[in-house]
């Protein structure tokens, strides 16, 4: 498996196609383990130049007070994670049909493999809050 060098993983994390060399790679970033983390790491790297950038205009230059600069960013980033997040699947999703995976494919794959897992989730719940007394 072929990985990509820092600027190349930068430009993905922006959202950038790689070139199909790097096919298997990105498979295995969006079914890893570590997936989510994975995603909200790239998540970070698109948020964190934008405060930057906001710190800069409205702390430096317009002086705006920290007790209402600070409090912001933070809600900024919160918020931003958020929507990220909620959309983790389909982004990963998307990002698969860019290298000629179907449709759906990690979400399948990452299902796949935690099927057993998450029978065993179901199977706690129901012999801890469904028995009848």
């Amino acid at each position: 498996m072929v990985r990509p060098n820092p600027l190349q993983w930068i430009w993905y994390a922006y959202g950038g196609t790689l070139p199909q060399r790097y096919r298997e790679w990105v498979l295995r970033d969006i079914t890893a383990r570590t997936w989510l983390i994975r995603h909200t790491i790239r998540t970070l790297m698109f948020v964190v130049p934008i405060l930057v950038v906001l710190y800069l205009i409205f702390g430096l230059a317009v002086h705006l007070p920290a007790s209402i600069l600070w409090p912001a960013m933070a809600l900024g980033v919160i918020v931003g994670l958020y929507y990220s997040l909620s959309y983790a699947r389909e982004t990963g999703d998307l990002r698969l049909v860019k290298y000629g995976y179907p449709d759906g494919h990690g979400t399948q794959l990452r299902d796949k493999r935690n099927e057993g897992a998450t029978e065993q989730r179901e199977r706690n719940y129901e012999a801890r809050w469904r028995t009848q007394d």
